[in-house]
């Protein structure tokens, strides 16, 4: 597992990302709004404002979980960051595809 990955899915998701040729995200980016802790994020490009979050299921099945994540996801977007979400469903190639496309918007091009 990678050290920076809270759990075997951040890395397999981490690793999904780099082997397909996407830039090395930095892991476990916190994000303040006015000295306040908003988030950590699992990974991502601070300099693109893109993030990649793998959520477990309890994201989805512990109904205040679910609110929690909505909330913050909300501030996140106000914050001008596009978060691409992941759940163990998602084919890995639409994974890359959604990644690199909030990338791209963002101005990184393929080298």
């Amino acid at each position: 597992m990678d050290p920076g990955a809270a759990s075997p899915k951040e890395t397999w998701l981490r690793l999904l990302l780099i082997d397909a040729g996407i830039p090395v995200p930095a892991t476990q980016i916190p994000v303040q709004q006015n000295w306040r802790l908003i988030a950590v994020l699992d990974m991502g490009w601070e300099d693109y404002l893109v993030a990649a979050e793998y959520d477990g299921d309890h994201h989805r099945t512990n109904r205040r979980q679910y609110a929690r994540d909505q909330a913050r996801l909300r501030t996140l977007q106000e914050l001008g960051w596009i978060v691409v979400r992941v759940i163990a469903e998602d084919k890995p190639d639409d994974v890359v595809r959604r990644t690199r496309d909030a990338l791209t918007r963002r101005g990184y091009r393929d080298t």
